[in-house]
């Protein structure tokens, strides 16, 4: 799993320079439209994804990637604070500790739901897929009680306001970057659906 999310880490580092103002493709855009935070949908894969593609997996694929590498970045942050919390031994270590936990299993969740997402391109029945479906929905799920848990772990401490701002955000960002992820799988699952049973879903419709 590590090898995974080093090289996820580094594809996204190099492709991370986005010209500002740059024009988002109409692909993603409609793509986008199915997400509750579709501005901080495009902003994530406007500069990760081909600008030619009309593929709804490819897609899901780059948010999966997006939402690992927030979710590590936090993680690691997490950890820091952590340990500075622990030899000083402050009231709200236990807090961050418990949110630490949470990240951590939540980039597990995240990084199975990459590998199974892989897995669903060379499933030979249906029902392979579905089964595949069903696990990715669940794992994203997941994630979304994971950030939600960590952050109502926070009531009732009163840690120093630029770390506490700063923990909350990066879950926060964890915790939408992923609700989109689930949404644009969704859409691929439809899509899926559509095409293997003749059905007119377009990949150019929301």
């Amino acid at each position: 799993m590590a090898k995974l999310v080093l090289s996820l880490i580094l594809l996204l580092i190099i492709s991370t320079f986005v010209v500002e103002g740059a024009i988002v493709p109409k692909f993603i855009e409609l793509q986008c439209r199915r997400t509750r935070y579709p501005d901080l949908c495009e902003r994530s894969l406007a500069n990760h994804v081909n600008p030619t593609s009309q593929d709804p997996q490819e897609i899901a694929q780059v948010a999966l990637k997006v939402s690992i590498v927030k979710a590590v970045y936090t993680k690691i942050y997490l950890r820091k604070v952590s340990n500075e919390l622990k030899q000083n031994k402050a009231k709200e270590y236990q807090a961050v500790e418990d949110c630490l936990d949470q990240m951590s299993d939540s980039v597990s969740q995240l990084t199975n739901s990459f590998k199974e997402l892989q897995r669903m391109e060379s499933a030979d029945a249906e029902g392979d897929f579905v089964w595949c479906q069903s696990n990715v929905q669940t794992w994203l799920s997941t994630v979304l009680t994971d950030t939600y848990i960590c952050m109502d772990g926070f009531s009732g401490y009163s840690m120093g306001g630029k770390v506490m701002a700063t923990i909350k955000a990066r879950v926060l960002n964890v915790a939408q970057v992923t609700s989109n992820t689930l949404a644009l799988f969704n859409g691929f699952a439809a899509w899926h659906k559509a095409n293997s049973n003749g059905g007119s879903y377009g990949k150019n419709e929301p």
